[in-house]
């Protein structure tokens, strides 16, 4: 058995190895190159027998991609997009869930089968998610941390159906009031480990780099092992995330991503190999049609909605734009739901191989949705004004009507713009900040700075500044379109003056 594991595991790596160089070579997206070679390594190779021990092992690959997410988001991050996290993404999640069973049931499913691609239909991949920002460096971006916020209400959802769907029958109060007690243990012990015992003991661990990566493993898998025990097994992510915020305050962040970043990439490797290998190829065109429907339904419908949510809760319409994007894959919790279903006879092997049709294509198109994010918005901007695109919100600003000197423009605060501009400060400099970010700006208005609310790319915006009365720039924003048109913006003003 080992001996077996050991040469399909090869296998694995040295087809991915090739197809990654080849994708490397040709600029394509990694993720659909691991699914490819999952496709390919079925119909050659006799590897049912490793199949258990891949899905199993890259289920890690989910425990570690949250814990770096965490490490990465903080909680004062996550706050300024609690509202929209939380009520927008309860919205979103119901609305799906309808518009799921109410495809199904057009297509004459009956009702279980229509709530369980309900289910399927409302709940989109963490995994993915992090693994497609975290590899772009967009974690910390605004649209990256409300796409995480979105997810962990998803991801909270998503184990209520699956305790919901395992308890069917067999229901009572006593497993409510259960599990509630569990929730608030687990809560206690959260609370407590990180406000008192982490600090004390990352304060010796630091000290040694191999101890401080050891502990860090540790407090992940411990937190995910608690949720996993107390809550639900696909609780598991959910603590990984939580350890991940818990450690993400302490000085020794960076640190600890830079030593389990690797760990990120092998365990993704096999998780989406995994689903590759999952692809039934006899039922490949079965069902083409619900098959087609729920593609679309994942890669257009869902994102529309997820940006008209967004929108509603007054963010700027690249930031709802690219936050929807990234919702439009089916979630890994989907095929544990898909697999239990198929198990207890919910599903028939006909819907079931649909289902993981779905999966591979929306995971597979995510990814290019993402590489070409970009070029998509600016093909498609001018139709968002139907959303209120291009309407001015005058409460999100701070201008004055005359400067007595020349000002700074800063171009993004929620990154190196904090401390850009408390420098600047000292300095006794006019300031100007720009950010997509309401809450930032609705906190700047407050500390009366001088500032705006909205997207540099936009050219209302950019007249609105008066650059002919700016003396430097300065963008800390990841985007390098968006900082080259501000930049070339200002040369030409500056030319003509």
């Amino acid at each position: 058995m080992i001996d077996n594991i050991f040469f399909d595991l090869t296998v694995i790596f040295v087809i991915s190895t090739l197809l990654l160089s080849i994708a490397k070579i040709l600029k394509q997206p990694v993720i659909p190159v691991y699914i490819i070679t999952g496709i390919l390594l079925v119909p050659i190779f006799e590897i049912i027998h490793v199949k258990d021990f891949v899905s199993s092992i890259s289920y890690f690959g989910i425990v570690f991609l949250l814990f770096i997410a965490g490490l990465e988001l903080k909680f004062d991050k996550l706050k300024n997009v609690s509202s929209v996290a939380s009520i927008g993404g309860t919205i979103l999640v119901m609305l799906l869930f309808l518009i799921g069973i109410a495809v199904a049931s057009l297509f004459g499913l009956n009702v279980i089968s229509s709530i369980f691609m309900g289910l399927i239909f409302a709940f989109s991949s963490t995994m993915v998610v992090v693994k497609i920002l975290s590899d772009k460096k967009q974690l910390d971006s605004l649209h990256g941390k409300i796409a995480m916020g979105l997810l962990v209400i998803q991801d909270i959802f998503a184990i209520v159906a699956f305790v919901a769907l395992t308890s069917y029958g067999d229901f009572s109060m006593a497993k409510l009031v259960e599990l509630l007690i569990n929730i608030a243990i687990v809560s206690f012990i959260f609370i407590v480990a990180a406000k008192y015992i982490l600090p004390k003991t990352f304060s010796f661990v630091a000290k040694f780099q191999d101890l401080l990566f050891l502990t860090s493993i540790t407090v992940c898998l411990f937190f995910a092992l608690i949720f996993g025990i107390f809550i639900s097994p696909e609780a598991l992510g959910i603590g990984a995330f939580l350890a991940g915020l818990a450690l993400a305050n302490l000085p020794y962040d960076l640190e600890i991503i830079s030593r389990i970043s690797p760990l990120k990439d092998f365990f993704s490797l096999l998780f989406f190999t995994s689903i590759g290998m999952l692809l039934p190829l006899e039922y490949i065109f079965a069902n083409l049609s619900f098959t087609i429907t729920f593609v679309l339904l994942i890669l257009v419908l869902r994102p529309i909605i997820t940006f008209i949510i967004i929108r509603f809760f007054n963010y700027m319409p690249r930031v709802a734009f690219l936050t929807a994007i990234t919702q439009s894959q089916i979630s890994e919790f989907g095929l544990i739901l898909a697999f239990f279903g198929k198990a207890t006879g919910s599903l028939s092997d006909e819907l079931f191989a649909s289902i993981i049709v779905i999966a591979v294509l929306s995971l597979t198109l995510t990814s290019y949705l993402t590489k070409y994010e970009n070029k998509i918005y600016g093909f498609v901007k001018k139709y968002l004004t139907f959303f209120g695109g291009s309407k001015t919100n005058y409460d999100l600003e701070n201008l004055p009507t005359k400067f007595k000197k020349k000002f700074i423009l800063i171009v993004g605060y929620d990154r190196l713009g904090y401390s850009v501009l408390k420098t600047l400060k000292k300095k006794h400099e006019s300031i100007v900040v720009v950010d997509y970010n309401p809450e930032v700006i609705k906190k700047l208005v407050e500390d009366k700075i001088h500032c705006i609310y909205g997207d540099i790319s936009d050219s209302e915006l950019i007249g609105r500044l008066k650059l002919k009365n700016c003396k430097l720039i300065i963008s800390t924003i990841p985007e390098e379109d968006s900082s080259s048109l501000i930049m070339q913006k200002f040369k030409e003003i500056n030319n003509k003056g």
